[in-house]
């Protein structure tokens, strides 16, 4: 098996019973979308695809905040899989420096690579799939509800009140306001600024429909912001 293969097996093993949607599932539509991303942006196909595949191995969702800091997951498996260190090291520097936590805190330094990568991921966050994946989390590791219409989406949203598991309100359609719909003003890359264009609508067409199903004049009006 190549690189990339035994990378791929390694991952689907650590990841594949994960219930919270940052599962091998998603890793393996992040790897695809990145690497239809990187022949549109001539990326390096390797970097960008195992930077892809790993890119949820140590997230402090999951894993903790101590992994997430030192990546154990992915030096484990890069080290297993044969990779070099040149390659290890360009991945382990986008994996890093990948996540919307690290956006809001300004750290977040990426290549060329990386943009692909972190386009990719944002991707799998928003349009049918981002719907589906968010509902699903938040009732796995959220507060279990779908819609509070008392309690209207937070503004300006630090690093630090984005990772607040003790939160307070959430739901899953707070959560489409406060990160999903941002994203397509995010994008780096042309090609992933095309395709969030394409996601975002869909969001907003599935958001429109509920909240006139629900009769609620005054979240569409606070939807329009986004449209």
């Amino acid at each position: 098996m190549s690189v990339r293969e035994k990378a791929a097996a390694a991952v689907r093993a650590l990841l594949e019973n994960e219930k919270s949607m940052h599962d091998w599932e998603h890793s393996k539509r992040v790897c695809q979308t990145a690497l239809r991303l990187c022949r549109s942006e001539s990326g390096d196909e390797e970097i960008v695809a195992l930077a892809a595949l790993l890119h949820d191995c140590d997230d402090y969702k999951i894993f903790g905040f101590d992994n997430a800091e030192k990546l154990t997951n992915a030096r484990r498996i890069l080290a297993e899989s044969g990779a070099d260190e040149k390659t290890a090291a360009a991945v382990l520097e986008i994996v890093s420096n990948l996540g919307y936590s690290k956006y809001l805190s300004g750290e977040q330094k990426l290549d060329k690579n990386g943009h692909i990568v972190q386009d990719a991921d944002m991707l799998d966050a928003m349009g049918a799939v981002g719907i589906v994946r968010t509902i699903v989390y938040n009732t796995a590791a959220g507060s279990g509800r779908f819609f509070n219409p008392e309690v209207f989406p937070r503004e300006n949203l630090s690093r630090e009140a984005y990772q607040d598991k003790s939160k307070t309100g959430e739901t899953a359609v707070n959560h489409m306001f406060e990160k999903l719909l941002k994203l397509k003003g995010l994008m780096y890359t042309e090609s992933g600024q095309r395709e969030a264009e394409i996601r975002h609508k869909t969001m907003i067409a599935f958001l429109e429909a509920f909240f006139r199903e629900e009769e609620r004049s005054d979240w569409l009006e606070y939807l329009r912001r986004f449209a």
